[in-house]
């Protein structure tokens, strides 16, 4: 069992040796069987019904991998029922640990005073008109030039690996025995905007002759020194990135009934719940 980040946890299929299953085909998942519907509209209802939805979700787990889909839609497949208050609640709240979210919430807060809106960043008209058009900054002539990425390891682990490489370059030592007939190029992958590195200066780039009518976040880096506001929409933008994405209705529904594949689907068979103390 893997240990999620929340109270519940996360039952992986295991093969006959003890190592993962092969994926699950994709089909259709039964709905629990509901019994007494039950309806959550304040906090403290939220908080004293943490002992009857683990019951409910525990008694019928082969439904349970949709919460990882959509918790919100999951339960009310379990016969409960959400306030839009508390809904937006609990998809706000699992969408970011609890350090990101006071981070996230500050600078929507902040942006949102500064700006008399609320930010777009994922919105690249939205980007490129606060940019060249409230801010007035000179587009720059980005060509083929990449934004700076935090490590996706840490630099203590990256300095232990770089440690354990073979010294003088030679990977395998030894006589090659078979001739080389052909080569493998492997396509580096895209960086992550959730890695892009707000505290690395930005290179010194020529103007552009026109401003562009989008910014992706990528590009919108290159600015970010220019002007503190650009900085704190990038900032948010790369927390939202960060944070889980639950699908929609119509996808949760394609997902249930195997019409739509997905990975929890495919590798993970159940969800449980440890058993709330008292």
């Amino acid at each position: 069992m893997v240990q999620s980040s929340g109270s519940g946890s996360v039952g992986g299929a295991k093969g006959a040796g003890g190592g993962p299953a092969a994926a699950r085909p994709v089909v259709a998942v039964a709905s629990p069987v509901v019994g007494e519907h039950l309806s959550i509209n304040s906090h403290r209802a939220l908080a004293k019904s943490a002992a009857e939805v683990t019951q409910r979700v525990n008694a019928d787990p082969e439904f349970s991998v949709m919460l990882l889909i959509n918790p919100v839609l999951a339960l009310e497949q379990y016969g409960i029922a959400f306030s839009p208050a508390i809904r937006d609640h609990i998809l706000h709240t699992l969408r970011h640990p609890e350090k990101l979210t006071a981070r996230r919430d500050a600078l929507d807060a902040s942006l949102r005073e500064r700006l008399s809106e609320a930010p777009k960043a994922n919105d690249g008209t939205w980007l490129a008109t606060l940019v060249f058009g409230r801010l007035k900054l000179s587009p720059l002539d980005i060509g083929d030039a990449k934004p700076a990425y935090v490590p996706s390891w840490g630099a203590d682990r990256l300095k232990t690996l770089s440690l354990q490489r073979p010294k003088g370059g030679v990977r395998y030592p030894g006589k090659r025995r078979i001739g080389v007939a052909a080569s493998v190029g492997v396509k580096p992958p895209r960086q992550a905007v959730r890695r892009l590195d707000l505290d690395a200066p930005t290179p010194k780039l020529p103007h552009a002759g026109a401003a562009p009518a989008e910014l992706s976040l990528e590009q919108l880096w290159f600015y970010k020194d220019q002007d503190p506001l650009v900085r704190d929409v990038l900032e948010y933008g790369i927390l939202q990135a960060r944070s889980l994405v639950f699908h929609t209705p119509d996808s949760f529904r394609k997902i249930a009934d195997g019409t739509k594949s997905n990975p929890f689907r495919r590798w993970i068979g159940a969800v449980a719940f440890r058993k709330p103390p008292g």
